[in-house]
């Protein structure tokens, strides 16, 4: 099958070649490269808080009006104000109505329309899988584009460890602009967390082409939750060079990150019903469970034209993450009653993951009767590689109790560090082609395209065929938009997008332990409208997504239950969002979800109607900026997060009722001037009147959200 792939990647590239080699001999003297740098706010709306211009995958960058799916990219303007301390940026990434986050989570674990998947899918400068599994630096990022739905023929694939399927996010990371910039930053967090920040860029060189863009930041101290203690550290260059025929980009990373007793989610277990939520400063697990973490990338992006009409590219990443140590539970922590006890396992299990990633085509454009044809050929591939404890001994297990009202009893075992083997590798050779047609009048575009992967999984214990887990062969996944301008300010489109995993393999907890599931394909349809109104863009889309369900059901087998592809899980919703400026002194961003998640066509429609565990059908954020004068800036937050059931899959008892959450932040900033630098002073409240929640937290567990917690910091800019 890999040679299946890799000779119809092999043809198209070619092909391609040779439409091209006319054009190239005559029109290489005169070659000029067209991509739109974007930078600044010239290219933005809400005063600089989301891009109207925007890199969508292989699409390249395309305006918002011209782009056929639900797409939005927040500027480091809005990543800095609405991120949460010792969370990151995934509750500046809520703005969009498409994604919802876990309120206690310091994962890069995200939500989009319904469906989770770690932040190691995401996407950093268009390369998959550079980004951490867990808390995610932010500091180097200029922006973060989010494509809502099924998009793996627009984004590209990651290796399917934890892949998002529900959309794509891709990581921008700043570049040095025009003009130099120097600045240092500190903050105070609640209890007692300081961070410190530097961002230094510059141009040099003939005309300016080359430009260096370093941001590095260190973190340190305790966090609002009882016990809990976070030290982080990370730098990151940006190398680029702006030429005459060809761009290139490089960026260099490291991150670190040490964090304690930051245990906040737990199994309902048995439970009929919620228990009693405490206040939201306690630890829901023993305050001595750790990680420790570190993440080095290298992510290389370079094109270069043949001509005006035809340019290649080469897009390659490289990423080491290493859990050094991994002191976490090895089964649920589970409630045992109301009263709040609860009993489970941690074990001492680093973890040690390294992705390598290589993608190269040809893009280009022609023109056939006014119809103009923007056209991309992508060949990549992912390689994935895991090595941990496959055999953890009986000495590195160690059981907890505790109670989630009074804590836990239990004191920090000694550890024990077994040996780290090679548990396995996934490979993923993959092509893509895409074609946008527009109009001779630039009112009607149609994109078509097509995606196809093969994935190949081998067992580390000799990595021969002996050893294969997976080889799967999926179908085809297309690509079919339309957008339709009937005026400048209004911008209609439909899509059809698609997607599929690698296939599941069945854990040993269940009674087919060992079987391989086929891939699983995920569609979507969504039908939207994008509309300015002066300063302000509307943005409101319909949409279902159905996705072959991977289920755990019970069974008469001496474990009780099994894992089986059964019937379809189906997301249909409606999104609406209002980004813009309302006056000169006001500026808005809102946005509003239903979705309705449920079971379709399982086994004699047994479950068909059942709610998808954990699923709110409402949510809704509100954000307002005032501007009084041109030093003050005042900014608030409201968050809705909708009622949702909690249902436990395996035995299918009545689900559990978890109601609404409604939070409040308010944010100052003033900008003056001290020792003849520019300062930016600012202070805002999370959690402004300390509600105590729970939050749903995947199937039968919760989690406890975040308590009030206050920040101050200033901004030095030299």
């Amino acid at each position: 099958m890999r040679k299946n792939v890799l000779t119809k990647s092999v043809l198209l590239t070619l092909t391609s070649l040779c439409i091209a080699m006319p054009t190239w001999a005559e029109e290489t003297m005169k070659a000029n490269l067209e991509t739109i740098v974007v930078e600044g706010e010239k290219d933005t709306i809400a005063d600089g808080r989301i891009a109207s211009v925007n890199v969508v995958g292989y699409m390249g960058n395309k305006s918002v009006m011209d782009t056929p799916f639900h797409e939005v990219t927040l500027t480091s303007k809005v990543i800095d104000e609405f991120s949460t301390p010792g969370r990151g940026m995934i509750d500046a990434m809520t703005l969009d109505p498409s994604m919802r986050a876990t309120s206690g989570s310091m994962d890069t674990s995200v939500s989009i329309r319904g469906f989770s998947g770690s932040g190691k899918a995401w996407n950093i400068n268009g390369v998959p899988n550079m980004a951490n599994q867990k808390q995610m630096a932010y500091n180097f990022a200029d922006r973060v584009s989010i494509i809502s739905g099924p998009a793996i023929g627009v984004a590209g694939n990651a290796t399917p460890f934890n892949a998002q399927v529900g959309g794509s996010v891709n990581m921008i990371s700043k570049k040095a602009g025009a003009t130099p910039n120097r600045s240092v930053e500190l903050s105070w967090t609640t209890d007692s967390y300081f961070t410190q920040k530097i961002d230094i860029g510059e141009r040099f060189g003939k005309d300016k082409e080359w430009g260096l863009r370093l941001t590095a930041m260190n973190a340190s101290g305790d966090l609002a939750q009882d016990g809990a203690n976070d030290k982080q550290r990370n730098v990151y260059l940006n190398i680029d060079r702006k030429g005459k025929h060809a761009t290139t980009n490089l960026l260099i990373g490291h991150s670190y990150d040490n964090n304690t007793g930051l245990g906040s989610t737990i199994s309902l277990g048995k439970l009929t019903e919620l228990p009693r939520v405490p206040k939201n400063t306690s630890a829901l697990a023993p305050t001595w469970n750790n990680d420790t973490y570190k993440n080095t990338i290298v992510v290389l992006n370079h094109e270069q034209k043949f001509s005006s009409k035809v340019s290649w590219f080469v897009n390659a990443g490289y990423h080491k993450e290493d859990y050094t140590s991994w002191l976490q539970q090895w089964s649920s922590r589970t409630l045992q009653n109301l009263a709040g006890d609860y009993t489970g396992t941690y074990t001492q299990m680093p973890v040690y993951h390294t992705d390598t990633y290589i993608g190269a085509g040809l893009k280009g454009n022609f023109n056939v009767k006014g119809w103009k044809n923007d056209w991309v050929i992508n060949v990549e591939r992912s390689h994935f590689r895991r090595d941990r404890d496959n055999h953890v001994s009986n000495a590195n297990k160690y059981p907890v109790t505790g109670n989630i009202y009074t804590g836990s009893p239990t004191p920090k075992p000694n550890i024990v560090w077994d040996p780290i083997t090679h548990q396995y590798t996934t490979t993923v050779f993959g092509w893509s082609a895409l074609d946008t047609i527009t109009s001779p009048d630039d009112k009607v575009e149609v994109t078509v395209g097509v995606h196809s992967h093969e994935v190949i999984t081998r067992n580390g214990d000799n990595g021969t065929s002996s050893g294969l887990r997976r080889d799967t062969d999926a179908t085809y996944s297309p690509v079919l938009a339309v957008v339709y301008k009937p005026t400048d300010k209004v911008s209609l489109y439909l899509d059809h997008t698609e997607t599929y995993n690698e296939g599941t393999v069945v854990s040993g907890s269940f009674d087919n332990d060992g079987e391989i599931l086929r891939p699983s394909k995920t569609k979507q349809n969504e039908i939207g409208a994008k509309i300015k109104s002066g300063a302000v863009m509307h943005n409101i889309s319909l949409f279902e997504i159905t996705q072959e369900n991977v289920l755990t059901v019970p069974t008469s087998g001496p474990k009780g239950q099994a894992r089986k592809l059964d019937g379809e899980r189906v997301h249909r919703g409606i999104e609406y969002s209002l980004v813009g400026s309302l006056s000169k002194k006001w500026d808005a961003i809102l946005g509003i979800s239903f979705l309705h998640a449920f079971q379709s066509k399982t086994q004699g429609g047994a479950n068909d109607g059942r709610s998808v565990s954990g699923v709110p059908r409402w949510n809704g954020d509100l954000a307002l900026i005032y501007k009084p004068d041109d030093k003050w800036k005042l900014i608030g937050r409201l968050s809705y997060n909708g009622s949702c059931n909690i249902r436990e899959t395996s035995s299918y008892t009545q689900p559990i009722s978890m109601g609404s959450t409604t939070l409040l932040n308010l944010g100052a900033s003033y900008k003056t001037k001290w020792l003849g630098s520019n300062v930016t002073w600012n202070a805002t409240c999370y959690n402004v009147f300390d509600k105590d929640y729970w939050y749903a937290n995947g199937d039968n567990s919760i989690g406890l959200g975040a308590p009030r917690t206050f920040m101050l910091s200033a901004k030095f800019e030299f």
